[in-house]
């Protein structure tokens, strides 16, 4: 019996769906993160390579040329895949929901934290005991994009993905929360922060949208006494500045530049000029230092190539 692509959509009810993937079981098609992925079944031998990128336990669901469809999971195919199936519908894959092979993210950090077996470092870690490495690993992510190197870029970005998976797992063995957890909640946030691209919103520039997130903020975080609540005190002092020049502005309390004031208030004008001019004053500032620091450089190389 000859099934349409039209009717396998429908069968699963992915006629309205924003973002749809299809792909035959013979290519090899990458891990989607957003929509559903429907896979047609033309080589039923192929169907273990196509789903290699997901984990055992992902779900999915089958459907036959009856268009009955079947709840299962990845390690369920082919092995229990009735002859008359024709397509599988998985749903995406989670952000962070990195492979669970032994060799992938998640399985070496289940080695490393492994209590008998794994690293004495790792082990002995605490989410109070990584902080200060949380905090230079951002820092080294800021460095390689200053930088404009790819690569340097890329392989910091890992390290600072480690920290997360580190401290996720850390909540997994104390049973509060797990890498999925995380990756669903940010997940869902983005999507209820963004009313104009997933739901009826209206938002067509930078700063309307940053007046609704601002709004959907307020109203998932009632117990807030105030639009500033939340800043991190540990932020260095212009980057706190000016998030939280932004936040009152944001909220209708916008501060006037006070003329003639002290050295404080003088610094906090030209953060809020960097506000209005969309520049991060901790950046500009870093970058303005790292030119002086070269001048110096420079000018102490030229001293020493000097005749004696």
């Amino acid at each position: 019996m000859s099934v349409s692509l039209s009717q396998i959509i429908e069968a699963a009810g992915l006629e309205h769906e924003a973002t749809l993937t299809v792909a035959r079981a013979t290519a090899d098609e990458p891990p989607i993160t957003t929509g559903r992925l429907v896979v047609l079944i033309d080589d039923r031998l192929k169907l273990t390579d196509a789903l290699h990128h997901y984990p055992s336990d992902h779900p999915l669901r089958v459907i036959d040329t009856t268009f009955r469809l079947r709840e299962a999971t990845v390690s369920d195919i082919p092995d229990e895949l009735a002859p008359d199936a024709v397509a599988l519908v998985l749903e995406p894959i989670l952000l962070f929901d990195v492979r669970q092979a032994p060799d992938g993210v998640r399985g070496v950090m289940d080695r490393l934290r492994d209590p008998v077996d794994g690293c004495p470092w790792d082990n002995a870690q605490t989410h109070e005991s990584l902080r200060p490495h949380l905090l230079e690993e951002t820092y080294e992510v800021l460095e390689a994009i200053a930088a404009g190197d790819p690569a340097e870029l890329c392989e910091e970005l890992g390290d600072l993905m480690m920290q997360v998976v580190l401290h996720a797992k850390l909540a997994e063995q104390a049973g509060e929360f797990t890498l999925d957890d995380v990756s669903e909640g940010i997940r869902a946030k983005l999507v209820r922060r963004h009313p104009h691209v997933f739901g009826d919103g209206t938002a067509d520039t930078p700063k309307l949208v940053e007046g609704a997130w601002e709004r959907l903020k307020a109203r998932e975080r009632p117990h807030r006494e105030s639009v500033i609540d939340g800043v991190p005190r540990t932020l260095p002092a212009l980057a706190r500045a000016q998030s939280i020049l932004g936040r009152a502005e944001r909220n209708g309390f916008g501060r006037d530049a006070a003329l003639s004031a002290s050295f404080g208030e003088r610094l906090l004008d030209l953060v809020q000029e960097a506000r209005e001019l969309d520049v991060s004053a901790e950046d500009a500032l870093r970058d303005a230092l790292g030119a002086f620091e070269r001048g110096v450089r420079a000018q102490e190389q030229e001293q020493r190539a000097r005749p004696a």
